[in-house]
């Protein structure tokens, strides 16, 4: 076989290839987005809704770019961070859990109303109040994130103020490898905006959550933040969620090996029927992700025992879609005391730190189910 012959086998076993893992992502990723996505039109100021709702206040800090129209934001970078106060009306409903997984299966977050945003600039934040910076996973537009952060807020009756860094996400499912370039881009901005919250000296605590990639992108500038020598913002953290993390084992390993000790053990939210997950690590040269391996996996054992990290598995909880990827929506249900909590093993005991920030509800969950642990 000639030279060029062999090339154009090459590139077309790539190809398709390629395609083939591209098409499964789709698929996996389409089986929760049976309805359309929310489009810029849903970022526009309207009177608040006729049904009861409850208005949640999101700060977002986002390095995307504005659209044409100034209305709403772009997968495109900006140089720097800009800020907004958005009040988000949520509906409030009374359905069973299976009739609320339904709707969130078949109505995306169409349904929220923004009622009021303004431009702000990071001093407008209250720095006194606790806070929970939620970072969004691959596949996310800027209203997508901002509608998910307000769900986590009112869901979770969360005594933090919810901050969401919205990074410059494709919003596309075959924008995963644009997506990666594209929280790698962030990673300075996420550890900017750490370094501003501690210079601001106050004694609220500070809660990092990242769903997915983001998770990828928190661990990263916690990373960053660690070999730049900036332990007093590391110490500042009082505790880091991740939840479904898209992050091969091996990394993972390395990344935290070099972090060293937080304030708190971080907390994997994991899943060992993440089909979203499969799909990553068929891409990535079928690497085990560590958002899909459960406590007693030999390979998360040794951070285990070092208190480095702590895993959930939440495989036995039930799933707002089929892609099981998004189960941290009902361990946030289940923390609230709602109906979906109660009807898991999960129950009492994750109902009993209501009121406390995230972070220290799950602590508390964790030592006083013994399921949750290895």
């Amino acid at each position: 076989m000639t030279t060029k012959l062999l090339m154009n086998s090459l590139f077309e076993f790539a190809t398709t290839a390629a395609l083939r893992w591209t098409i499964g992502l789709a698929v996996v990723v389409g089986l929760s987005a049976c309805a359309s996505r929310p489009g810029t039109e849903t970022l526009i100021v309207r009177q608040e809704p006729s049904k009861p709702y409850q208005a949640i206040t999101v700060i977002t800090a986002t390095d995307r770019q504005r659209d044409p129209t100034g209305v709403g934001y772009t997968a495109a970078r900006s140089s720097r961070l800009q800020f907004e106060r958005f009040t988000v009306a949520v509906p409030v409903t009374h359905k069973s859990p299976d009739e609320a997984r339904s709707q969130i299966q078949t109505d995306p977050l169409k349904k929220y109303t923004v009622m009021g945003r303004q431009d702000i600039t990071f001093k407008d934040i209250n720095a006194d109040k606790d806070i929970l910076i939620y970072v969004h996973g691959y596949n996310y537009s800027f209203q997508e994130s901002l509608f998910q952060a307000a769900k986590v807020a009112s869901d979770g009756k969360l005594s933090e103020m919810p901050i969401l860094f919205s990074w410059p996400s494709e919003g596309s499912v075959t924008g995963y490898v644009a997506d990666k370039d594209a929280a790698t881009y962030a990673r300075d901005d996420l550890v900017q905006l750490l370094q501003d919250l501690k210079k601001r000296r106050t004694k609220s605590r500070v809660t990092l959550f990242g769903h997915s990639m983001g998770a990828w992108l928190v661990v990263e500038g916690l990373r960053q933040l660690k070999i730049s020598g900036q332990e007093d913002v590391l110490q500042r953290i009082d505790q880091v969620v991740l939840a479904a993390p898209d992050i091969d084992v091996d990394l993972f390993k390395r990344q935290v090996d070099t972090i060293g000790p937080l304030a708190r053990p971080m907390i994997v939210l994991s899943s060992t029927d993440d089909r979203a997950l499969v799909i990553s690590s068929r891409m990535g040269g079928s690497r085990t992700r560590i958002g899909s391996l459960d406590a007693a996996d030999a390979s998360v054992q040794k951070m285990i025992a070092g208190d480095i990290v702590k895993i959930v598995d939440l495989s036995a909880l039930p799933a707002p879609d089929r892609t099981n990827h998004n189960r941290f929506i009902e361990l946030i249900n289940a923390l609230a005391g709602s109906e979906i909590g109660r009807s898991t093993s999960l129950m009492g005991s994750l109902n009993k730190g209501i009121g406390l920030p995230v972070g220290e509800q799950l602590e508390k969950a964790l030592e006083r189910t013994p399921i949750l642990l290895p």
